[in-house]
């Protein structure tokens, strides 16, 4: 009786040991965390959470991936593939030791392409064109290390096909003399039934900025404005027969180029290095002009002339528009980073002209978003710093005798600073410029 009770003692000690060695390996196996949420940390953990917002959706069954620092640059680690939320939206979550905070780490997005058999930095993140040089940089904080990055990938990479539907885009190169050496792009759309045979018939000229991303998908680095639908539809109800001109950014040089030599802020001493936007005003007043006047059927006169842009480029078209009054009728000015100088520069740019005795004062439209979307915070990117310089420009205007009629005016309260957002609003500033227009007449 003493030994079966023995036995029956040691048998419930084993199945005791059983079940715990059980219920060890099952949460071993079990994540602690829920897909859909950041990862759980304790106080010797950080967490980080790199949010990517894609312009053009990514092939199916391609994974985008991080290359960074923390992984010896090893993107195809598959602990380091971000998780797709929808077509244009990707998430990854890592936790670090608590080490790490403080410090800077670099990183860059990729693709990785199923079957690949490179060493996974095939396909980078188009860095250069979206204004950002060499890797991206984080400092690690103790909390809310989310880090919002909006990210494009070379054309090539995601096999983006044509989406000029309307009209004709022809491509040339010119020599910029103001810039020994450098050679540009030049976009040139024509619409439809221009007829380069035709010269009794003539057209009006709107010179833009980052011409990459004007009329074609497959050229731009962040999605396209849609030039060449807009125009077309809006030629269809009368808006006048025009020809737009796209002049490539220097992409390492962009910054420098579309930046007047204005005091610089902290920000912007991160980004512009070397102002050359007097130089480059003068290629597109000087340079380019002169050769789409001889070449195509234009009317050269300033009535017929506008001069627009975004970011940068809205920055630059104010700065023409104003500067080249004599060459420009107008000038459409969406989502100026205006933070990237000193508060006082318009103060400044603006004390420099009589606005009383200026024979052609350009029709100015002024357009922002309210939306941060996937920038980063802080940055040129971030449409929140910039959406009070539409009516900080404005009120500097007025206040000069600027007429209150030759200004127009928009915030989108849902609209960030991409693309997109762009070419949704395109349309109203060229509607604004028509009725203008006509109550001018």
């Amino acid at each position: 009786m003493k030994e079966a009770n023995i036995f029956r003692y040691i048998t419930a000690v084993l199945l005791a040991l059983i079940l715990l060695i059980f219920i060890i390996l099952f949460s071993a196996c079990t994540p602690d965390n829920n897909d859909d949420e950041p990862s759980k940390t304790d106080e010797n953990t950080v967490v980080l959470t790199f949010n990517a917002t894609v312009a053009n959706g990514i092939p199916q069954g391609t994974n985008v991936s991080i290359g960074s620092s923390l992984n010896t640059w090893n993107p195809k680690n598959a602990e380091w593939f971000a998780k797709q939320i929808d077509e244009t939206h990707f998430s990854l979550t890592v936790t670090l030791d608590k080490k790490f905070i403080g410090q800077e780490i670099e990183y860059k997005w990729t693709l990785q392409y199923p079957n690949s058999t490179g060493n996974g930095w095939e396909y980078t993140e188009n860095a250069s064109g979206s204004g950002l040089y060499g890797n991206r940089k984080y400092k690690i904080k103790e909390n809310d290390n989310v880090i919002n990055d909006t990210v494009s990938f070379p054309n090539d990479a995601i096999k983006i096909e044509s989406t000029l539907s309307c009209g004709k885009l022809e491509t040339i190169e010119l020599s910029m003399p103001q810039f020994p050496g450098r050679k540009r792009t030049i976009r040139v759309w024509l619409p439809e039934g221009y007829d380069a045979k035709d010269s009794t018939k003539k057209y009006s000229v709107l010179y833009m900025h980052d011409g990459q991303n004007l009329f074609d998908a497959a050229t731009s680095f962040l999605g396209e404005w849609e030039v060449d639908e807009t125009l077309t539809k809006l030629m269809k109800a009368g808006y006048e027969s025009t020809i737009v001109v796209g002049i490539d950014n220097g992409e390492l040089e962009r910054f420098n180029e579309l930046s007047p030599s204005w005091n610089l802020s902290a920000l912007g001493k991160d980004y512009i290095t070397a102002p050359a936007g007097e130089k480059y005003a003068e290629f597109v007043v000087n340079t380019v002009k002169p050769y789409i006047d001889e070449h195509f059927n234009t009317k050269p006169q300033c009535e017929y002339t506008g001069i627009g842009g975004s970011s940068m480029g809205g920055i630059m078209s104010l700065y023409m528009a104003m500067k080249y009054a004599d060459i420009f009728d107008y000038g459409i000015i969406f989502s100026p980073a205006m933070h990237v100088y000193e508060e006082d520069v318009l103060t400044k740019f603006f004390g420099e002209y009589n606005f009383d005795t200026m024979q052609n004062l350009p029709k100015l439209y002024l357009f922002a978003g309210a939306q941060k979307g996937g920038s980063e915070s802080g940055t040129p990117y971030d449409e929140t710093c910039i959406t009070k310089y539409v009516d900080i420009i404005k009120k500097q205007l007025t206040d000069k005798n600027y007429p209150d009629e030759n200004i127009g005016t928009l915030i989108d309260q849902n609209a960030c600073h991409i693309e997109s957002d762009w070419a949704k609003n395109f349309p109203s500033a060229l509607e604004w410029l028509s009725e203008v227009r006509k109550n001018h007449d």
